[in-house]
């Protein structure tokens, strides 16, 4: 595979700026997405933006900063492009030999063509996507942002808020802490972890299912196949305006609200906190 462009290395110094970014470089890539089949991306401490377009090219625009030239000058984005998939891995040597910087860290801004298939690893920093097709997200720290995201996905989070707005395509959230915040998903969502923060899902043509929730509320309406809650933590939970059947396994505290229900409404095992229903079409099971 050969670059479209050569690769761009600027070094620039604002004194000025010395609390933000004392020492900056700019890097450059541009590639080809004909013969790429996968696009890996493995990010470090900075932000990451990915945007789709109509084009036919990967470009990859990267902001390093540090404190200290010399800390700068070994900051730079290794490119493997030997097979069909492109993999770009942010490299700042923080366990090298000498590295004492009060701070590095490097901004990605990457252009895709809207079907390019992209995979993205991120350690920390705010994360957003547009009009991409990402098949994973594995973020340790920082919020992801989300919009309209073809294909299915799987996000693997360990602290930070999550927000979606627009996808078609199945979904998958592994998330360990922070808010989870998804509107409008043509297929499934599936959360098979929450462990804690609240969780908002509204609009939605699949089935909702969420396998195990620590701690925060849950809130869920205008879903179309139905919804799921295996088990809940702690926190209250209101499902409303549900075409299919609404069933939640073993509750642990807060209140469980349920309302416009086409199907049938079950829970197996109850709380301390009271339930109350409205509207259900279908049977009710609720133990005494």
């Amino acid at each position: 595979m050969r670059h479209l462009l050569s690769t761009i290395l600027i070094c620039l110094s604002f004194p000025a700026l010395a609390s933000a970014c004392k020492e900056e470089k700019l890097i450059t890539h541009s590639f080809a997405s004909k013969d790429v089949s996968q696009l890996l991306v493995n990010a470090l401490a900075g932000s990451l933006e990915v945007n789709g377009d109509d084009s036919d090219t990967i470009t990859i625009n990267a902001r390093a900063c540090a404190d200290e030239l010399k800390y700068l000058e070994q900051m730079t984005i290794d490119v493997d492009d030997s097979r069909d998939q492109l993999e770009l891995t942010v490299i700042i040597p923080y366990r090298g030999f000498g590295w004492n910087a009060d701070y590095a860290f490097m901004d990605l801004e990457i252009t895709v063509p809207t079907d390019q298939l992209v995979k993205l690893r991120d350690s920390s920093g705010h994360l957003e996507v547009r009009d991409a097709n990402v098949a994973s997200i594995d973020d340790s720290s920082g919020d992801i942002r989300l919009f309209n995201i073809s294909g299915d996905l799987e996000v693997s989070d360990s602290s930070g808020d999550i927000y979606l707005r627009g996808m078609t395509g199945n979904l998958q959230v592994n998330d360990s802490s922070g808010r989870i915040d998804i509107q409008d998903v043509d297929g499934d969502v599936v959360i098979p972890r929450d462990s804690s923060g609240d969780i908002d899902i509204d609009t939605v043509s699949g089935l909702v299912t969420i396998e195990r929730d620590g701690s925060g509320s849950i809130e869920i309406e205008n879903v179309k196949k139905g919804v799921n809650v295996h088990s809940d933590g702690s926190g209250d939970i209101r499902i409303s305006a549900v075409q299919g059947s609404v069933k939640i396994g073993n509750d642990g505290s807060g209140s469980v609200r349920i309302a416009q229900v086409d199907g049938d409404f079950s829970i197996d095992a109850k709380g301390s906190g009271s339930i109350r229903t409205s509207g259900i079409k279908g049977s009710t099971d609720i133990p005494r």
